[in-house]
Order: structure tokens, then sequence, then C-alpha cells
């Protein structure tokens, strides 16, 4: 082949790749408005979010100053190995620096613990604003039944990083998580408002 054959190929494959990129569909823009958030955020590879209780924690004193910060409430967590699940109820447009706050502290605290290199998260975090009650019920189920679709535990008030057992009144792990936007749309009793949650998750 000659050299001007073998440029005019070049320039076929280029103009061809080129092309390609121009098809990609751009990245479906978050919906950041005020309201309340499901969230996900997962690590990269076969690395974890969570080596061990000492990142755990490590994460809830971060997200405890972006809740600060941002003026956040939390209402809902489960804090699994590869990711966590998140309900937040934000006042404002403030979800993508907040979320951008948390995973760079976050990040950086774990790469410099655990001797590591490069990002730590899989992809940007994953986010849902809630339309409506229903969706919110369900994303709040979702998020305490994690660990028992991972099969850690039989039931989600079993699981110790998960904000569940707080909010049912079964433990103290988590006092800064308020489910009592979920417990309103819920027949709770007064005295045992608990039972209403477990209720809402238990098959």
């Amino acid at each position: 082949m000659s050299a001007g054959a073998m440029v005019s190929v070049l320039d076929v494959l280029c103009d061809r790749r080129l092309k390609g990129k121009h098809r990609r569909m751009p990245r479906k823009k978050r919906d950041t408005a005020p309201g309340i958030h499901h969230v996900v955020v997962g690590a990269t590879g076969p690395s974890p979010y969570f080596a061990d209780d000492i990142d755990r924690i490590t994460w809830v004193r971060f997200l405890l100053k972006m809740l600060a910060q941002y003026k956040w409430t939390c209402v809902a967590l489960c804090q699994m190995t590869t990711h966590v699940h998140a309900i937040f109820e934000v006042p404002d447009e403030s979800l993508p620096i907040g979320m951008h706050t948390l995973n760079t502290a976050y990040g950086k605290r774990f790469n410099a613990r655990h001797d590591r290199l490069g990002n730590l998260l899989r992809t940007r975090y994953w986010s849902t604003r809630m339309k409506d009650d229903a969706q919110l019920l369900a994303a709040f189920r979702y998020a305490a039944r994690n660990p028992i679709r991972a099969g850690i535990c039989e039931r989600p008030e079993d699981w110790f990083w998960s904000s569940f057992a707080t909010s049912c009144g079964l433990a103290l792990t988590f006092p800064f998580v308020d489910a009592s936007r979920v417990l309103s749309l819920l027949d709770a009793s007064p005295t045992a408002p608990g039972q209403a949650l477990i209720a809402l998750v238990r098959d």
C-alpha cells in the first residue's frame, strides 16, 4: 500500500471514530431540585467501599460534617461493603456539591489509610428525587432490605450499619437520622411507631 493510500485509510478510520464520539448520548442531567433524594455510592472495580468498621465510622463522621454544612436531613442510610444507600432531604439545589464534599473527603481518607491510588468511586453517584410518597416508602424499604438481599441477616433491624433499627427505636447507633417523614405516611401507633416501619419492610 502506498503512503498516499495509507493516509487515506487512516483519515477514514479517524473520521469514523470522531463520528462515533459525536453519536454518544450526552449524560442525563441530574435532578437537583429541593426535595428528598435516594442516593447510592459505590466503589470502583473489586475494591470495597468500606473495608472495615473503621471505614464505616470515618464515612459517618464526614457525613455528619456535610449534613451540618449544607443543612440536610438524613432520612435513612445503610452501609454495605461495596456501596452505601442514603435518603436525604435537601432544602435547596446543593445535592451535587454536598455529595462532592462527602465523596472527596472520604475517598482521600480511604486511599491514605489503605495505601491506595486512583478513584474510589465506580462512577458518579446515582440519585433520584422522590416524586411522591409511594416512591419514598419504596426507597426506604429498598434501602432497609439491602442486608437481607445480600444474605447478611434475616431481619433489617439486625444489621448494625443500617439506620433502620434506630428509626424503629431498637438502637441508638444513628441518632442524627430522622425518619419522621416516613412515619407520618404510615398508620403508626404513637406508643410503638417502630412496628409500622417493621411492617413496611417485612415480606
